[in-house]
């Protein structure tokens, strides 16, 4: 570990003059000041909601460099890449330049790597990150090849359900076998597992030979890495003296390995909040964090408590909610803010009423000035808010709701995409066949005899320009591809006139043919996919963006029109985010919690979380029964309610 001196004077290397122990003395409390400038190999943030963690992280990092540690020997790993970029942001404001440093998901840094190592798997540097949709196609295609052994039920359960696909990601993300995956997840599939095992084997191998890897990869892979390879693992525990990593309590097992891993011989400092683990779902394992200390004796944990966001009635309640849970790491929030409106909970006939007194109150907040971009209605499931949307609608109140079809999930861009992954990675079929099928007289059949003649040849776009590649039928459309991408390969470099050319060659037509009713609306999206790629001096750096890209959503309102508009929101996408005034809807045994909640406390953490979103206003609603089918069900409140009731009721407004 790279020892700290303390430097208050002008940097030399970075060009600072800066006092910072002034600087941060004056901007950080108490508990923040440590965690910045702690001396310790290993650091573990405990960091509640509305504590100012990132800026806290933020600032350790400026403190290191202050002190002389080199840009290129930190790593700074986050969960998004919005919020790499601007974390890096931050840091460039307090220090200057950052030549050198790593910041990125763990995904993006897993890439990074696995790019300086493909020969290790097999692959060249140049490979294809397969996303959802490319890992399902090729699925797809190795278990056709099975569709006669298979009844109906199977195919759509094994295809349509996408199941071999998810049994798998499930495997790779829990650290469990795939006996142990179906044993506890999905009971009743014992008999397929020796089946299963032989497409995984089929699917490893088509990866390798199409030179890609799938998202799962880029944690699995660096990680057989670390673990395989001492003289490569020890290469990035040398090089980087200083790892830093966000949202700690989001990790799942793969990722919480490769952190111990650096801790060895790296000093690793994590922040987050186990009370905020509510990815369960995605195999987080809040183990990681509440075990580390454990794991790294020695290990220094600061507890930062103080809540910047909420008015202290509100933080009382985000105490008492997770105080109810057994397996955390405990600490008490506090607010020195003055004390405000007490919470409410308020207890409707159904959900009509619900949605009713929603927005009665909605309506009371602006009419006293409250902005319509700072109110949310959150919910554990999206059909609970239908009733709200309906009213919202019927009384002219804008609203967005969070979620929909990624943008780069929509076919149109996806086809667009396609034609730059084969110019870039020529051995990407999965990409092939999607130019291939799109184009007139160019079937299956077709598809899979050109596919044959390209995996024979090592340049097999030159061979098309050529002319030596062609199928035996389909001759228009196969000029169309000739055409397209004799243009592309002029245009190599500039990313956006590559797509210009794609829709000039051919795709223009396909978009009005394909799409009668809503073309030029697509079409305006690939104007805009081609304004993005802009930002880019190589296809292979915006290839990779968008792969890596988890929350590309392009088509949502910006942040001036959020302001005019109500959020509609599930808690899990809310997470990170703050409202003046929060409604909680439908806080109902088998509703919140869910009836099929396997884990009670993550349940309970997801209620915390929702209530924390809010700064001053937060209206916690349950029903008196709700509806299936037309027959009215009697609904009790939730559990989480039950256990305020019993030890908050004098701090609680009950309606």
């Amino acid at each position: 570990m790279d020892r700290i001196n303390h430097q208050n004077e002008k940097d030399d290397e970075t060009g600072m003059e800066h006092n910072w122990w002034q600087g941060i003395s004056e901007e950080l409390n108490r508990e923040q000041h440590r965690f910045v400038t702690l001396d310790q190999k290993l650091i573990m943030g405990i960091a509640g909601p509305g504590s100012g963690k990132t800026r806290a992280l933020v600032y350790r990092a400026a403190y290191l460099i202050s002190c002389g540690v080199p840009p290129h020997r930190l790593m700074l790993v986050t969960f998004t890449n919005k919020a790499s970029q601007e974390m890096k942001n931050r840091l460039y404001q307090l220090v200057g330049e950052l030549e050198g440093m790593w910041a990125g998901t763990f995904h993006s840094i897993g890439a990074r790597i696995l790019r300086q190592h493909a020969s290790y798997f097999n692959r060249d540097s140049k490979f294809s990150i397969l996303d959802e949709d490319d890992r399902f196609s090729l699925w797809k295609e190795i278990i056709y090849a099975y569709k006669e052994t298979l009844s109906e039920e199977e195919v759509n359960l094994f295809v349509k359900r996408k199941m071999a696909d998810r049994l798998a990601s499930q495997a790779t993300n829990s650290g469990l076998s795939l006996e142990e995956v179906v044993e506890e997840y999905h009971p009743g599939l014992e008999s397929f597992i020796p089946w299963l095992k032989e497409l995984h084997v089929k699917y490893e191998r088509r990866k390798e030979e199409n030179n890609a890897f799938d998202f799962d990869d880029l944690l699995v892979k660096w990680l057989e890495l670390f673990e395989n390879n001492e003289q490569i693992r020890k290469k990035y525990q040398d090089r980087f003296s200083h790892v830093l990593v966000d949202e700690f309590q989001d990790t799942n097992v793969i990722q919480g390995r490769l952190v111990d891993w650096f801790a060895q011989n790296t000093s690793v400092c994590v922040v987050g909040d186990d009370a905020q683990s509510i990815y369960g779902f995605r195999f987080a394992e809040v183990g990681n964090m509440l075990r580390f200390p454990e794991r790294h004796p020695g290990c220094q944990v600061i507890k930062l408590e103080q809540n910047y966001r909420s008015h202290p009635e509100i933080v009382d309640l985000a105490n008492r909610i997770i105080s109810h849970n057994t397996s955390q790491l405990h600490k008490e929030l506090f607010s020195n803010k003055p004390s405000g409106e007490k919470p409410v909970i308020a207890k409707l006939a159904d959900s009509y009423r619900e949605a009713n007194f929603v927005v009665d109150r909605m309506e009371a907040l602006l009419g006293k000035g409250v902005p319509p971009g700072e109110i949310s209605v959150l919910y554990r499931s999206s059909y609970l808010a239908s009733e709200v949307e309906f009213e919202l609608l019927k009384r002219n109140i804008p609203y967005r709701t969070y979620g929909g079809l990624k943008f780069l999930q929509k076919a149109h861009i996806r086809d667009v995409v396609a034609w730059l992954k084969v110019l870039y990675n020529p051995r990407d079929t999965v990409a092939w066949r999607r130019i291939i099928s799109m184009q007139k007289g160019l079937g299956a059949s077709t598809c899979d005899q050109v596919l044959k003649q390209i995996n024979q040849n090592s340049e097999p776009v030159k061979e098309i320009i050529k002319g030596n590649i062609k199928p035996s039928r389909g001759k228009e459309g196969w000029l169309v591809i000739v055409n397209t991408l004799s243009h592309l390969v002029e245009e190599i470099g500039d990313v956006f006139q590559m797509i210009r050319t794609i829709l000039r060659e051919g795709y223009y037509e396909t978009l009005v043919k394909n799409y009668p009713d809503s073309w030029e609306n697509r079409y305006r999206a690939i104007e805009q996919f081609a304004f993005y790629g802009k930002r880019f001096n190589h296809l292979s750096n915006f290839l990779e963006s968008l792969s890596l890209e988890e929350a590309l959503i392009w088509e949502t309102p910006g942040e001036d029109m959020d302001r005019d508009h109500v959020t509609l929101s599930t808690i899990h996408s809310a997470k990170g985010k703050e409202w003046e005034a929060v409604f909680i809807l439908a806080l109902n045994e088998g509703t919140f919690p869910g009836k099929m909640a396997a884990d009670l406390e993550e349940e309970r953490r997801l209620f915390y979380v929702a209530a924390t979103r809010a700064r001053r206003f937060l209206f916690l609603l349950t029903r008196e029964s709700d509806f299936r089918w037309g027959a009215p069900v009697v609904a009790p409140p939730s559990i989480f309610l039950q256990e305020l009731a019993s030890h908050f009721e004098d701090e609680l407004v009950w309606e």
